[in-house]
């Protein structure tokens, strides 16, 4: 039971608490320890809720035990390791994943402990293990110091830190699929077997398997051959096409058990997250008129906004167009709707056609839109965004800015002669749709690009590229922003730069269970180089679904669906800033590079031969999906709570026969379950505003909820799980799902009493 992590690309704040949650005590890792933060290879690593691994520190790699087999310098070996440690007991590792087995180890110590003795140096090899090398650590009164935080530092070894934006593309794969499956499937599951669907573990397994073949530390970051990356997206696509049948299937299969109305369509509306959702959506319904109403099932009107409407065949196709069915005609109509889903359950509405045609909203050559709480404007080339709360205006609030890319896929790495453009929207065709529930207004442009290094080391901007920009808003939501954009560019990075009147020195993202702060400019950035530092410590930063930017008035919260780098752009190490600058993705053409300006020394991934990456250019079109919270202070649980609703889908099914293929599973026909569903279901309610829920699962008859308080103070009370359905008993368990101690039920809730700091707490429910 060892944390043993030799060569992951830096170490997550959060590993503590995650060790401690599967009953692991102890940890051994290699990168992204410096001397400045921790001098030694021994101690004790603590997360924010108090929980705590004894680590041990591989300052000189996993394969350095190498040298006992191809080395016979034994004394410069011993010194070597020995450095930094408060133990006389120390590790030499014999590993390495680009070794043969090594057949001869028992010689070789014996070998060197001859060498050892010869030149009188009091140390000796003994073949161990990593128990055995902590039972003799844990034995001692070492003076050791507690470290905490996450560790990103390139010190001693390369950490790739800005490896986040390689490939792009499969990050926001990845981004999308354990959004789907944690927050929609298996919740969707878990919902499913109070209906006698059975819970499909095994179907979720499989899922996660093929996934976490990904998650090895190279294809997490993209850093392959484009061999192995076609197998990585071929991976991608399956667990996509599984996953979304998966959900379409439980949709279908609830919905369809409904009772029929007797009168309209029923439309049920499906809400997987553990709390009520009350905010706009996008539907596309089908009916044989163009007109139809919408209300709930006691008639009250639903209102809505018509997006779009086209007409579509479902006839016997023909050679000749001219010859179809005229009766085999029906409308496809894309709309906005608001209403009302409760929490980990569904809704119904009926839907009733009509002789009135839908009138789609009209696309305007205006040049604003607004709701109740932003006012968006474009005008003299940029985007300003008008903060109706705090009566405050941001010109220029969004651009964009493209430089040079002389990396390789493990790093950005600028060219030696390179040149920034700072890109704005000027000359874009701007239109706007604006209804009652949701207004957006899309720009439609082009920049001109440097076509590759030589191009932009001449400052030669020759290729264009086309970009559309949609900036959407509704009322209790962020705004919402798509970018999509043909590159047909190479050797360049593109981000998107969110311009506030922010100051500040640190930035703000989220880690798995919980954030960290960051500062803008880390002082080691100075004299990196003159330290012997392996990679430059510069403000490029990972983040998994926001970074916040606050100061004593206003909180900044960026929101990205797959975009996981980000950095704070600088006028001056001194200066405080408000400028947050989102990596779209980066194109390079080789696997890897030797004396990179921001890496020196040798190439990444392979020393010994270039690898041409061509695929890595990311040619083709690129999208970004990105929102902005703005709040008078930074609230780690909101911030969350909002990212959850905002990129989380509510699956949403129409009782009709006219088109067949509104998934893949329609086509075929399938029974309704024996005993009908009624109109509207909650599975439970978490009344928890201070907590955020991961994850909702179901394994023998009992739910797995899991919470965490996501600050970095203790909560006094965390709120209550309320269950719509009687609890038999309930327990609290560790992250293996097993059992700690029973949890006492009131009034068929779960109260959960205080949290620490970024604590993790999950709950086995028993139902009757």
């Amino acid at each position: 039971m060892l944390g043993y992590v030799p060569d992951s690309f830096g170490q997550s704040m959060d590993m503590p608490k995650i060790y401690r949650g599967v009953g692991i005590d102890k940890t051994v890792f290699w990168r992204g320890l410096s001397t400045d933060v921790y001098p030694h290879r021994e101690g004790r690593w603590q997360s924010e809720d108090g929980s705590d691994v004894f680590f041990y520190n591989i300052r000189d790699g996993y394969y350095v035990g190498g040298q006992l087999i191809y080395s016979d310098d034994a004394v410069s070996l011993a010194n070597q390791v020995e450095k930094g440690c408060l133990s006389d007991d120390i590790a030499l590792p014999l590993g390495g994943d680009q070794r043969y087995v090594d057949r001869n180890v028992k010689s070789r110590i014996e070998q060197f402990n001859q060498k050892l003795a010869e030149a009188n140096v009091d140390s000796q090899l003994v073949e161990s293990s990593y128990d055995a090398l902590f039972a003799r650590l844990k034995a001692q009164d070492l003076p050791m110091d507690v470290l905490s935080g996450e560790m990103i530092d390139g010190q001693v070894s390369k950490i790739h830190r800005s490896i986040y934006s390689s490939r792009a593309d499969h990050k926001r794969l990845n981004d999308m699929l354990e959004r789907r499956i944690t927050l929609e499937l298996e919740p969707l599951m878990a919902l499913a077997t109070r209906f006698g669907i059975g819970y499909q573990k095994e179907l979720l397994n499989n899922l996660w398997r093929i996934v976490t073949r990904n998650h090895a530390h190279d294809s997490a970051g993209g850093c392959n051959t484009d061999k192995t990356n076609k197998i990585i997206v071929e991976r991608f696509e399956h667990v996509d096409q599984m996953s979304s049948a998966a959900r379409d299937y439980l949709v279908r299969k609830v919905a369809e058990s409904q009772q029929a109305l007797e009168s309209g369509a029923r439309l049920t509306l499906f809400n997987t997250l553990p709390f009520a959702r009350e905010h706009s959506k996008k539907l596309t319904l089908s009916t044989k008129s163009a007109g139809f109403t919408i209300s709930t099932l006691t008639g009250e009107p639903v209102h809505f906004d018509v997006i779009a409407q086209s007409q579509h065949y479902n006839g016997s196709i023909q050679r000749d167009p001219k010859d179809n069915d005229p009766n085999g005609y029906y409308y496809q109509t894309d709309i906005v709707l608001c209403h009302s889903v409760p929490a980990l359950g569904f809704t119904s509405l009926v839907i009733e056609e009509t002789h009135d045609a839908q009138t789609p909203l009209e696309e305007k050559a205006t040049f604003h839109i607004e709701n109740n709480r932003y006012r968006i404007e474009y005008t003299g080339g940029g985007l300003h965004l008008i903060d109706k709360h705090n009566e405050r205006r941001w010109d220029y609030f969004l651009t964009a800015r493209d430089g040079g890319d002389d990396g390789d896929t493990y790093d950005y790495s600028p060219p030696a002669q390179d040149w920034v453009i700072d890109l704005s929207f000027n000359h874009a065709e701007c239109t706007t749709q604006c209804g009652t529930l949701q207004h957006s207004l899309t720009l439609k442009g082009q920049w001109m690009l440097p076509e590759n290094l030589e191009a932009r080391a001449q400052r030669f901007a020759d290729t264009q590229c086309d970009y559309v920009l949609t900036l959407t808003l509704q009322d209790g939501q962020p705004l919402s922003m798509e970018f999509d954009i043909n590159n047909y560019v190479e050797d360049h990075r593109l981000q998107l730069v969110v311009n506030s009147p922010i100051e500040t020195k640190e930035s703000i993202a989220d880690t798995p269970f919980g954030f960290v702060r960051r500062p803008h400019y880390q002082l080691q950035m100075a004299d990196w180089r003159e330290r012997g530092w392996k990679e430059e410590p510069c403000g490029i930063y990972p983040m998994i679904n926001f970074v916040n930017l606050s100061d004593t008035t206003t909180s900044l919260s960026v929101l990205t669906q797959g975009i996981k780098e980000y950095e704070v752009l600088l006028e001056s190490p001194s200066q405080p800033s408000g400028k947050v600058a989102l990596t779209v993705f980066r194109s390079v053409g080789w696997l890897g590079k030797p004396d990179l300006i921001r890496r020196p020394g040798i190439a990444s991934g392979q020393q010994y031969k270039y690898i041409p990456t061509p695929d890595s250019q990311m040619k083709g079109h690129q999208v970004a999906k990105l929102a902005l919270l703005l709040d008078e202070k930074f609230d780690a649980a909101a911030i969350n709570h909002a990212s959850q609703c905002w990129s989380i889908e509510q699956p949403y099914y129409q009782a009709q026969s006219l088109n067949q293929f509104t998934n893949t599973l329609k086509y075929f026909v399938m029974h309704p379950l024996a005993d009908a569903i009624g109109d509207e279901t909650s599975l439970l309610t978490l009344n928890a505003p201070l907590l955020v829920c991961t994850s909702v699962q179901y394994d023998d008859d009992a739910l797995y909820v899991r919470v965490y308080n996501p600050s970095e103070y203790a909560v006094e009370d965390g709120g209550t799980l309320q269950m719509h359905t009687k609890v038999a008993e309930a327990f609290e368990t560790n992250l293996m799902n097993q059992p700690l101690h029973i949890v006492n039920i009131s009034n068929n809730a779960i109260h959960f009493g205080a949290f620490r700091a970024k604590q993790i707490r999950t709950f086995k429910i028993s139902l009757d």
